[in-house]
């Protein structure tokens, strides 16, 4: 099924103040989100300039030069995740201004609010999230 636009539904019958609840904190994680992503940023850019200027791109020990990639490495792999999140975030505050919000993209279906709740950046019912897990799965495994 196609996923839902604005025409398709008004959404699911959120109440306003819950909706404006759920507005905050995903603006609020956004800005959190955010904040780490600038730390982490800063963080590289002091093991590059670390790298750079104090040993001229070469680490007094072999040790420490590795220890210097396998920290850029763990903050690439992070910042990864954390920019995900930040796209659905803006995704979901992007659905909340078309009036999607809390409607599974996958299928129509309206999300539980439960999980909404839990994670209000979600775009999919419980059940179509276990159907794109298990095909992801599957493509990763060939």
């Amino acid at each position: 099924m196609a996923a839902p636009t604005p025409t398709d539904s008004a959404g699911p019958r959120i109440d306003p103040a819950t909706l404006e609840e759920l507005r905050r904190a995903l603006i609020a994680r956004q800005e959190q989100v955010q904040a780490e992503l600038d730390r982490l940023d800063s963080e590289m850019r002091a093991l590059g300039a670390d790298q750079n200027t104090v040993r001229g791109s070469l680490g007094n020990h072999i040790a420490e030069d590795g220890s210097n990639v396998t920290e850029q490495s763990r903050i690439l792999a992070v910042t990864g995740d954390m920019r995900d999140i930040l796209a659905q975030v803006s995704d979901a505050l992007g659905r909340m201004d078309h009036g999607t919000y809390g409607l599974c993209q996958r299928c129509g279906k309206p999300i539980n609010p439960e999980r909404l709740e839990a994670f209000p950046y979600v775009a999919y019912d419980i059940d179509c999230q276990q159907i794109l897990e298990r095909e992801q799965a599957l493509r990763a495994g060939r």
